[in-house]
């Protein structure tokens, strides 16, 4: 009676605190030495189990619920911690997520351009979209270059204007956006044939002959209307030096003229003058030579060439005159190029004269027909000017007929070489520092120079062994 009563107090403790279904107890009042299983494969202990937050339901053995009951101190109610078997959603298929219409591009097809000239790029966004922004592409090698960028404007039209630094057939593209290749849409490819501008120089002769008029030749292609200038430079150590310049003709060619005035041999090539650095061209270089020749040149004389310092009644026509032209040493220390009007019988005393006196340096201030004074023989002396020919009258003698008027006699260097003429006068009158003759200047003639000993050579008389000396004059004897 009293086990009794003790089992069954247990069994109450039992259910009170929920260790015991209640129809376990239901189907066995009595304790049994088996414990009450819990059938796992009901439905309902399933779906228990498939259910993380939900805790399956205990069981009670006899051993359990006596040390329960001998335990005055109840047992915790929260069940051990389970790890719930992991549990695969089932696929499922999102739902579509709209994606954006790539803008559509048209580009127009460029015309051909040369390489430093702009291109015009122009097309249309076709759902007439304002204010896109767009980028100009440029394909190089396998690579493409981003060149320009601008929006649409009004109907979603829109240009770009670049300028390619590469001669070839370039393929174009205009994009949404700034990436390459763009999502957003673009244009399709457009080739533009961009020509290469070209600066070519002729080549030059072996050598020139200093003031000869040396000009270097060549064309720019193509041809563009309007002024642009060209240049001639020279090598100057590592570097270029612009000597000249030039216009280019409408048609592309140009002649740039070669300071000549000094023998030399440069190297030298012509560049494009006044324009931005990406359309300069330069040519291909060329090695230039000049020589220091006396260069002697002969021509007729017309009645126009002598029309000041010949008249009637002089005593040779202008048929018998020669028109000489020679190079000579200015005082500058560069050649020049002069002008004598000699008889025809003396023109080859006067080359070789002239050739000599040239090879020897011997400086002249300035050999022009008198013809360029107004026939003045005192204007011609005062800007020390050395001539031939001239029908006049003796400067100081008006009652003699010049040795001039021949052809034969010649004056050199007038102002270093001053006249004492038969009335007491020295001519020029700014000749006069060089009447001391032992003081030695430039230009100044002696028995020892060059011109005298020649002219001597060749049947001169010098006038310095006058009684009243003319230092500048030469005639045959």
């Amino acid at each position: 009676m009293k086990f009794r009563s003790l089992g069954s107090a247990a069994v109450a403790a039992a259910l009170l605190l929920g260790l015991v279904p209640g129809a376990a107890l239901a189907a066995s009042p009595e304790p049994t030495d088996s414990p009450a299983a819990v059938d796992t494969g009901s439905p309902e202990a399933g779906a228990a189990s498939d259910d993380p937050t939900t805790a399956p339901p205990a069981t009670v053995t006899q051993s359990e619920a006596g040390a329960a009951a001998d335990d005055p101190t109840p047992p915790p109610t929260t069940p051990p911690p389970t790890t719930p078997p992991p549990t695969t959603p089932p696929p499922t298929t999102p739902p579509p997520t709209p994606t954006a219409v790539p803008y559509a591009l048209t580009l127009n097809q460029p015309a051909t351009a040369w390489e430093d000239r702009p291109i015009t790029f122009t097309g249309k966004v076709l759902n007439g979209y304002y204010g896109l922004y767009l980028t100009l592409w440029e394909k190089v090698g396998t690579t493409w270059v981003m060149r320009s960028q601008t929006r649409s404007t009004t109907g979603g039209a829109y240009q770009f204007v670049y300028i390619s630094p590469n001669p070839s057939r370039n393929l174009f593209r205009v994009n949404v956006g700034v990436l390459f290749p763009s999502s957003n849409g673009g244009s399709p490819d457009r080739t533009v044939t961009v020509l290469n501008r070209t600066l070519v120089m002729n080549k030059p002769a072996a050598s020139y002959v200093v003031v000869s008029g040396v000009k270097m030749t060549g064309r720019l292609t193509p041809a563009e209307p309007g002024q642009r200038l060209v240049g001639l430079q020279y090598r100057y150590g590592t570097g270029w030096r612009t000597l000249t310049s030039a216009w280019i003709a409408p048609n592309g060619t140009f002649a740039v003229p070669v300071p000549d005035n000094l023998p030399t041999t440069k190297t030298v090539r012509v560049i494009t003058l006044g324009v931005g650095a990406a359309s300069v061209e330069t040519s291909a270089s060329a090695v230039i030579t000049i020589k220091a020749l006396v260069n002697a040149r002969v021509f007729a004389v017309t009645t126009w060439l002598v029309s000041k310092t010949y008249r009637a009644g002089c005593p040779v026509r202008p048929s018998s005159l020669r028109r000489l032209l020679v190079n000579y040493w200015g005082f500058d220390h560069v050649v020049h190029r002069g002008e004598l009007i000699v008889r025809d019988a003396a023109v080859a005393k006067m080359i070789s004269v002239w050739t000599a006196s040239f090879n020897a340096k011997f400086p002249i201030r300035r050999m022009q027909r008198v013809d360029v004074f107004g026939g003045s023989d005192i204007r011609a002396m005062a800007a020390d000017n050395t001539s031939v020919f001239n029908c006049r009258q003796v400067t100081g003698n008006p009652y003699a007929l010049s040795p001039h008027s021949y052809g034969f006699a010649i004056d050199i260097n007038t102002v270093e070489n001053p006249y004492l003429a038969a009335n007491n006068v020295w001519y020029p009158s700014n000749g006069l520092a060089y009447r001391n003759r032992s003081v030695s200047r430039p230009g100044m003639l002696y028995s020892t120079s060059t011109p005298t000993r020649w002219l001597r050579s060749l049947g001169f008389f010098w006038g310095a062994g006058w009684s009243r000396p003319d230092y500048q004059h030469f005639q045959p004897k």
